[in-house]
C-alpha cells in the first residue's frame, strides 16, 4: 500500500524535474560554512510551501547531508487534519513524491508499537497531512544513491508527557534493532500576527530551543499564546537528543512568510535547526 502524495502541486512542484531544480535551487542560496556540525541526531524543520519555507529548511538538510547519512529519518509533525489518535504512525509499505517512493521502516514501527502504549496505527492521520510529505522530497535531495527508510509520526497531543515517553521509546527501539537515525522535527513557528510580534514570540522559542529548556518553551507558549504548530515533535526530538548526550542545539536560520510575499500584516515564521 502507497502513501500518495497530497499537496504536490501546491507545496512544492509536481514535475521531478522542476521540483529537483526547484531545491537545487534552495540549497544554492545557502551562504557556504566551513564549520561542521558531527554527530546530529535530530533536525527542526518548517513545513510550509517551498517557496515560503523552502530556503530555512535547507539549512538543516544541508547540514545533515554533510554527516554520514542515517539508514532511518524519524520523521514527526503535528496534526493539522484532526484526524487520528494520540500518536499516530501507519501501515503504508511506501510514501509516494514526485522523485519517486520511499521506504517505510515497518521492523521499527512494529516494535515502537511494543513499546509505546500511547502509538497507534492509523493511516487516517497521514492520508491527508502534509507536514511530514513536504520533507521527503528534500531527504530525496540529499540521499540520492543512498538508501534509506522513514518512519513517519504525527503527533496529536502534544502533551509533554507523552513526548517525553515517545523520546524514551524511540531511544529503546533505535539501540534494540541498532540502526542509525536522524529525528527531523517538523513545525512551524508564529502564525497569523505581524512581522513584528511574530519575530518577537518566534525569538522566544528560539532562545528555548537553543538552550533545550522544554518546560520554558511550553510555559513562554501558553503565557504568550504563540501559535507554534509543532511545539510536540520538537520536545520529543530534544528529549531524545539529550538521551543521546547530545547537548548543544542551534538555531540555523529564521524568517517569515512576509519575507516572500511583502505582506508584513499578518505572517508565520519558520525556523531551521540541528542538535549534535
Amino acid at each position: 500500500m502507497i502513501r500518495k502524495s497530497c499537496v504536490s502541486g501546491m507545496f512544492y512542484e509536481n514535475n521531478p524535474n522542476f521540483l529537483k531544480k526547484d531545491i537545487d535551487n534552495l540549497f544554492n542560496k545557502i551562504p557556504e560554512k566551513n564549520e561542521k556540525y558531527e554527530k546530529i541526531v535530530a533536525g527542526i524543520v518548517p513545513h510550509a510551501g517551498y517557496i515560503y519555507s523552502g530556503k530555512t529548511a535547507c539549512y538543516t538538510f544541508n547540514e545533515i547531508r554533510k554527516n554520514e547519512l542515517p539508514d532511518t529519518f524519524i520523521i514527526m509533525g503535528p496534526n493539522h487534519t484532526g484526524y487520528g489518535t494520540k500518536i499516530d504512525v501507519c501501515d503504508y509499505e511506501k510514501w509516494e513524491t514526485p522523485l519517486g517512493l520511499v521506504d517505510v521502516d515497518d521492523e521499527f514501527i512494529q516494535e515502537l508499537l511494543n513499546v509505546d502504549s500511547n502509538v497507534y496505527i492509523d493511516n487516517n492521520a497521514h492520508v491527508r497531512e502534509h507536514s511530514i510529505e513536504v520533507e521527503l522530497p528534500f531527504i530525496q535531495f540529499i540521499c540520492e544513491g543512498h538508501d534509506f527508510k522513514i518512519v513517519p509520526i504525527v503527533i496529536s497531543q502534544q502533551i509533554p508527557q507523552l513526548c517525553e515517553k515517545l523520546a524514551k521509546s524511540l531511544d529503546e527501539v533505535i539501540k534494540k534493532l541498532n540502526r542509525n537515525c536522524v529525528i527531523i522535527a517538523s513545525t512551524d513557528l508564529n502564525h497569523y500576527d505581524d512581522q513584528e510580534t511574530t519575530t518577537f514570540l518566534d525569538n522566544k522559542i528560539i532562545k528555548s530551543v537553543e538552550s533545550m529548556d522544554m518546560n520554558q518553551m511550553v510555559k513562554d507558549i501558553i503565557d504568550y499564546d504563540i501559535t507554534m504548530c509543532g511545539y510536540g515533535p520538537v520536545i520529543t526530538a530534544t528529549f531524545y537528543s539529550k538521551l543521546q548526550n547530545a547537548n548543544t542545539s542551534i538555531v540555523l536560520n529564521h524568517t517569515t512568510s512576509g519575507e516572500t510575499s511583502g505582506d508584513y500584516n499578518s505572517v508565520v515564521g519558520y525556523m531551521s535547526g540541528i542538535i549534535f
